[in-house]
């Protein structure tokens, strides 16, 4: 009796308001983020469903004041539903931002806020009932998170570094030239090249910014380049990194 009934006020609530955009928002939604918490992210399950779950609403808020035409408000109200979706996407920018983390040269939650802009956007897409849309979205969501994700481990992308190099001889121009052509010989491209100078300590700084493929050559790279007569030490630093 009781699960009858509580069928019966469910079966009531969806005649009374169409809950199904909601529902797809919670699974959809849900999807999305169940993959950015089990990848560690901070912004995971329950940001994902309440974004896209907000999104919705808004939208179905939207288009039923634009159906009742301001019933019940003074005066001529034009409401357009539309302008509801732009202030979603521009709204959530703020959100997306706080999850883009830079620690020193390394930049995280790029993916992650990118997520967060999807979600609303399916949020929007849901709020119109356009249930279709959405499945579809999200199943080419899921496809870049997990499937190119994978993909991308056997891609080797070009990386930008910057190797420093400490030294104690005075000819800075022929410690340059001697570690230019180790880089040159390993396809390594120098972009810029900055120095420095410590009169009490008597240390000179090179700073080669480089960029090239991450072929996991840095170690043997900062060896080669410590081996040298007068160098002191040797090591390298992320220009830019992102996840």
């Amino acid at each position: 009796m009781q699960a009858s009934l509580c069928l019966a006020n469910v079966g009531a609530l969806f005649e009374a308001f169409d809950a199904i955009p909601l529902v797809f928002a919670v699974l959809l939604g849900g999807l999305v983020g169940l993959e950015r918490e089990m990848s560690g992210r901070p912004a995971g399950l329950r940001t994902h469903v309440l974004v896209c779950v907000s999104a919705t609403m808004l939208i179905m808020m939207s288009q039923s004041a634009a159906a009742d035409g301001g019933a019940g408000v003074s005066g001529r109200v034009v409401f357009d539903p539309n302008r509801m979706g732009a202030g979603i996407v521009t709204g959530i920018g703020f959100l997306g931002a706080a999850t883009v983390l830079r620690s020193g040269d390394v930049l995280r939650g790029l993916t992650t806020a990118a997520c967060i802009w999807f979600v609303a956007g399916l949020g929007i897409v849901l709020g119109y009932q356009n249930y279709a849309l959405g499945i579809v979205s999200t199943a080419i969501a899921l496809f870049v998170l997990t499937v190119l994700n994978r993909m991308t481990s056997i891609i080797e992308p070009v990386v930008y570094r910057r190797l420093i190099v400490l030294h104690r001889r005075h000819d800075a121009t022929g410690v340059s030239d001697a570690i230019g052509a180790i880089l040159k010989e390993r396809g390594v491209r120098v972009l810029d090249i900055a120095s420095g100078h410590d009169n009490d300590g008597g240390v000179n700084e090179l700073v080669f910014f480089v960029s090239l493929k991450n072929e996991f050559q840095a170690p043997e790279l900062t060896e080669t380049v410590a081996a040298l007569d007068g160098i002191s030490s040797a090591r390298w630093l992320l220009i830019e990194a992102q996840h």
